[in-house]
């Protein structure tokens, strides 16, 4: 995510992160090392817990990581549903897990003013475990989804809090199964559903 500055202070040569330009993505790879930071700290999103319940079968279980940027713009809202905009810089990342809980792949979204105005500015992003690059940038079918919570800048709440209804949940998962526990959190909080 960001660049490196050198700079001299009495003859000490100092490594100072930059941000990168307005406009301009960090590599994926960047993107990358910033998430393995998140991962490593356990950097839980506010009103999230580890292996809460996925939507789908593929990812049973998701637990959501943010940066002190972005549980610093929910903590001022009082909610994710509350904030309407985040700050430059916010990074929010999505673990998906199997049932047997193991890492299938990794979302995440960065915002990065000046990138893409007209969705927000967030940056998308899709990875293997590994860290190998599924999608990256202005993913059409990322933003499609989460243009539903425009409102929130982009950020879904997690379940309970916030539940995709099943005909757009069909539509952007066609070939995939809906978890048997998502199912049940539908029933349970028609109140959740995202309208």
């Amino acid at each position: 995510m960001r660049k490196l500055a050198l700079y001299s202070v009495a003859g000490i040569i100092l490594t100072i992160p930059a941000l990168a330009s307005a406009a301009q993505a960090p590599s994926p790879a960047a993107l990358w090392r910033d998430i393995q930071a998140l991962e490593k700290s356990h950097a839980l999103m506010l009103d999230s817990k580890p292996y809460q319940l996925g939507s789908r079968t593929v990812d049973v279980y998701t637990t959501d990581l943010a940066n002190t940027a972005e549980n610093d713009a929910i903590r001022k809202a009082g909610s994710i549903e509350k904030v309407q905009r985040y700050p430059d810089g916010a990074l929010v990342v999505k673990e998906n897990y199997d049932a047997g809980k193991k890492l299938t792949g990794v979302t995440a979204m960065l915002k990065l003013n000046g990138y893409d105005q007209a969705d927000r500015n967030w940056v998308m992003a899709a990875y293997k475990p590994d860290g190998q690059v599924v999608a990256y940038g202005k993913v059409q079918a990322c933003i499609a989804c989460h243009a539903m919570v425009t409102q929130q800048d982009f950020v879904f709440a997690p379940p309970p809090q916030q539940l995709l209804p099943v005909a757009v949940w069909k539509a952007f998962f066609p070939k995939q199964q809906i978890s048997p526990q998502y199912a049940q959190l539908l029933a349970q909080h028609p109140e959740a559903i995202v309208k």
